[in-house]
């Protein structure tokens, strides 16, 4: 499962983890920030970017990143690589120094104890669409992501403009983060986590909505969250210098520099 990785900066270790669909360009500008402070690795996931696809389980892949990257390390991640992310603090706490988390959650599907996620089907008509037209499927994708966000039409030209000039992730790649975006539901085992870890969400978003920091806190009492105003899925990218401050005075707090 070789693995594209790309460092910058000096000092401690800390990790950046891409969403669906995307690849560790979308950290560009947020990466160069962070190498103030950090020696920085952006990862491309498997099937994403310039890393191979190769078929994982979760717990898998987080033994393959444990292998692959520096211990005690801050793991950043958004979305999907927030999950992931969330999954190393669970499986390979060795490695986790510390988790800095932007719109993402342990479930990303509505249950009845879990409100305020994704309805089931709409993940399920992706994986179909995806079997039909990627293009189609990963521009409304970007359109969810950035709707409600008062800079929506600049974040959905970057957008384009990333997806045209990285391409497309393999569809085997889309098809297995859509599977573990379905069927992972890690709240049970939050209590393991011992780690500093922050959730930074955006007011806007309708992926993973605001309430989610308020609804992990019964299962991760620990965690701190914050919420951007205004912002969307992608708060690091449409209110960058907000989250760098919610980066920043974490990192102080906890003593991470």
């Amino acid at each position: 499962m070789p693995l594209f990785i790309k460092q910058q900066g000096q000092g401690k270790p800390l990790i950046l983890l891409h969403g669906w669909g995307f690849n560790s360009e979308i950290w560009h500008d947020t990466a160069k920030e962070l190498a103030h402070y950090w020696t920085v690795y952006q990862i491309d996931l498997p099937g994403h970017g310039k890393s191979v696809f190769v078929p994982y389980e979760l717990e898998e892949l987080t033994q393959y990143l444990a292998e692959k990257l520096p211990k005690n390390a801050i793991w950043c991640g958004w979305s999907l690589g927030g999950l992931i992310s969330i999954a190393m603090g669970i499986y390979q706490p060795a490695h986790v120094r510390a988790l800095m988390l932007a719109s993402s959650s342990p479930r990303f599907t509505i249950a009845d104890d879990w409100p305020h996620a994704l309805a089931p089907k709409a993940l399920q008509q992706s994986a179909s669409q995806l079997q039909q037209d990627v293009g189609t499927t990963l521009q409304r994708f970007l359109a969810l992501q950035v709707r409600g966000s008062n800079t929506a039409i600049e974040q959905l030209r970057t957008l384009r403009q990333l997806l045209k000039t990285a391409g497309y992730p393999q569809l085997q790649a889309l098809q297995a983060g859509l599977k573990l975006l379905q069927t992972t539901d890690l709240r049970s085992q939050l209590h393991a986590i011992n780690c500093p870890a922050q959730l930074c969400l955006g007011e806007k978003d309708l992926i993973v909505p605001m309430h989610v920091g308020i609804d992990c806190q019964k299962w991760w009492p620990n965690l701190r969250y914050v919420c951007i105003a205004s912002a969307a899925h992608l708060p690091f990218l449409s209110h960058p210098r907000q989250f760098m401050e919610a980066i920043v005075e974490f990192a102080e707090e906890a003593t991470l520099f």
